[in-house]
C-alpha cells in the first residue's frame, strides 16, 4: 500500500471519526490502523526517549505542581518544564501528523486518537468515545470561555487543594483565546489574573506576586485544562489510550428537557497510598471523572469529579456553568490591589548562608515556628517570603508550638512533610503538615505549603 492511499484513507478516517460523511475503504482500514499503530511505537519510543533525558518520571496524567508557594512559581512561571504522559500522546500525535503531512487541528488529534482507542475497545466504550471526539470538533475554535464551578476546599488555600471534610467554595475562571491571550482565576480567598503582559497573584487581604506573562501559573494548570475544553478531551482520550481507563455512557433528560449523553471515566493517578500526596491535589488523586454533552450541539455541558474517600465517594468538584465565545470585557483581567499591599521579593542571601543550609526539615521548621512566636519577622522571611504581609502577621504571631513531628520525605518533587501542632494567638489548635523544600540557588530550606 502506497503513502498515497494511506494518506487518503486516513483522511477518511478522520472524517467518519469526527463525524463527517465520507467512509473508509474497509479493505483498506486494517491496513491503514496497521501502519498508524506502527508509526505510534515508533513515536511513543522516541517520545519515552526524548522524555527520560529531558524530565523527571511522570506519575500523572496532567500537568503535577505541588502545592509551590507564589515565590516559587514566579520564578518558574515561563520555565516549567514538566513532562506528562497527555503531553508525551500530543507530542506522539504531531510526529504522527508531521510524517503524514496533516495539519494538526484539535477535532484531527481527535480523530486520531480516538481511531487508536477504538482499535481496541469494546463496542460500548467506542460509542462513549465517539461522542467525546466530536464534543472535540464542536468546541475547536473558541475565543473565549467563562467557567463556573465550586470546589470542596478551603477558601485561601491553592487552586488545586482538594479536601473533601470541606464544604464547598466557589471557583471561576475567565479565558481569553484570541486575539491575545488573557485569563484570570477567582477563589474566595485568592485571585489570578494574566493580562496579556504580566502574571499576578493576590492573597487576600494583602499579599501579591508578579512574573510575566504566562499560560497558566500559581496552581491553576488544572483548571486552565479544563477551559482548554478541546485539549481537556483530547488529554482524556490519549490517556484512555495510554492507561486502559474504564469508561461508560449512559443517556439522559436534562434540566432543560433536552437528551445528554453522560460519560464516566475512572481515572488514577498511580500515587501510592502511603503518599501524602495521595488524594491531596488534582492530579494526584483518583477520581470518577463524569461529563455531560448535549445531544444536539455536541458541546461539553457539565463536568463532575468524585474522590473515593473511606466514608464513600465525594463529590469534590462540579463544573456548573460554561459559556462559550461570549465577549469578555478587558477590564476583568486586570486586577484592583489594595494600597497596602505586600509584594513578594523572593528569598533573600543571608550573611550566615551556612548556619541555614547546615539544619535538617525538622530543624527548619522548628526555627521557622519559633521565629512566628516571637514574632521576629525577619527571622520567619529566610524561610518564608510571604512573612512579610500584615494579615501573616496577625495570623501567626505568638503562636506557641504544642508538637513538632519527624520529619518523611523527600517526595518525587522534593518537598519534606513535618507534622506539626500550633496554639494560634486567639488560642485555636491547628494541626497540619508543613511543606518544606531547599531553593535551588541558595539550598536554604523555605517554606512551600501546610501553612
Amino acid at each position: 500500500m502506497n503513502d498515497e492511499h494511506v494518506n487518503q484513507n486516513l483522511e477518511r478516517l478522520l472524517q467518519a471519526a469526527t463525524g463527517g460523511e465520507a467512509r473508509p475503504d474497509p479493505a483498506l482500514r486494517r491496513q491503514t490502523l496497521q501502519r498508524l499503530s506502527a508509526e505510534l511505537k515508533a513515536a511513543q519510543t522516541s517520545a519515552a526517549t526524548t522524555d527520560s533525558r529531558a524530565a523527571p518520571p511522570v506519575r500523572s496524567t496532567a500537568r503535577v505542581n505541588f502545592d509551590e508557594p507564589a515565590n516559587a512559581w514566579a520564578r518558574r512561571a515561563e520555565t516549567n518544564t514538566q513532562t506528562t504522559i497527555s503531553q508525551r500522546m500530543e507530542t506522539i500525535m504531531k510526529r504522527l501528523f508531521t510524517g503524514w503531512g496533516f495539519g494538526l487541528t484539535a477535532a484531527a488529534t481527535a480523530g486520531v486518537v480516538l481511531l487508536l482507542v477504538i482499535g481496541s475497545a469494546p463496542k460500548a466504550q467506542a460509542k462513549a468515545l465517539a461522542i467525546m471526539s466530536k464534543g472535540v470538533k464542536a468546541i475547536a475554535k473558541l475565543t473565549t470561555v467563562h467557567l463556573q464551578g465550586q470546589v470542596r476546599t478551603t477558601p485561601n488555600d491553592n487552586f488545586s487543594a482538594i479536601m473533601p471534610g470541606q464544604e464547598f467554595v466557589s471557583i471561576e475562571l475567565w479565558k481569553q483565546f484570541s486575539p491575545e491571550l488573557k485569563w484570570r482565576v477567582d477563589k474566595p480567598g485568592r485571585v489570578a489574573a494574566m493580562n496579556g503582559q504580566s502574571t499576578i497573584l493576590f492573597l487576600k487581604p494583602d499579599y501579591a506576586v508578579k512574573a510575566g506573562p504566562s499560560r497558566e501559573a500559581f496552581d491553576t494548570q488544572w483548571l486552565h485544562e479544563m477551559a482548554d475544553l478541546s485539549e481537556t478531551l483530547i488529554h482524556e482520550l490519549s490517556a484512555i489510550k495510554a492507561h486502559g481507563w474504564p469508561v461508560s455512557l449512559t443517556e439522559a433528560q436534562g434540566d432543560d428537557g433536552k437528551p445528554k449523553s453522560v460519560i464516566t471515566v475512572q481515572a488514577k493517578a498511580n500515587v501510592p497510598d502511603s503518599d501524602y500526596l495521595n488524594n491531596k491535589f488534582f492530579m494526584t488523586a483518583d477520581t470518577r471523572r463524569v461529563y455531560v454533552f448535549d445531544n444536539e450541539t455536541e458541546r461539553l455541558e457539565g463536568v463532575k469529579v468524585y474522590l473515593p474517600t473511606p466514608a464513600g465517594e465525594s463529590l469534590v468538584f462540579e463544573l456548573t456553568r460554561i459559556d462559550y465565545n461570549q465577549p469578555i470585557d478587558s477590564s476583568v483581567f486586570e486586577l484592583q490591589l489594595p494600597a497596602n499591599v505586600k509584594w513578594d521579593q523572593g528569598l533573600k542571601a543571608v550573611p550566615d548562608e551556612v548556619q541555614y543550609t547546615a539544619l535538617t526539615a525538622d530543624q527548619a521548621a522548628r526555627a521557622f515556628f519559633e521565629a512566628c512566636g516571637r514574632e521576629d519577622w525577619p527571622e520567619a522571611e529566610k524561610f518564608c517570603t510571604f512573612a512579610n504581609s500584615d494579615s501573616f502577621h496577625q495570623y501567626l504571631g505568638g503562636i506557641t508550638i504544642v508538637s513538632l513531628g519527624q520529619s518523611s520525605g523527600p517526595a518525587w518533587n522534593g518537598a519534606y512533610f513535618i507534622p506539626y501542632e500550633i496554639k494560634l494567638k486567639d488560642g485555636m489548635v491547628k494541626k497540619h503538615k508543613l511543606a518544606l523544600k531547599r531553593n535551588p540557588t541558595t539550598n536554604r530550606w523555605f517554606v512551600d505549603g501546610g501553612i
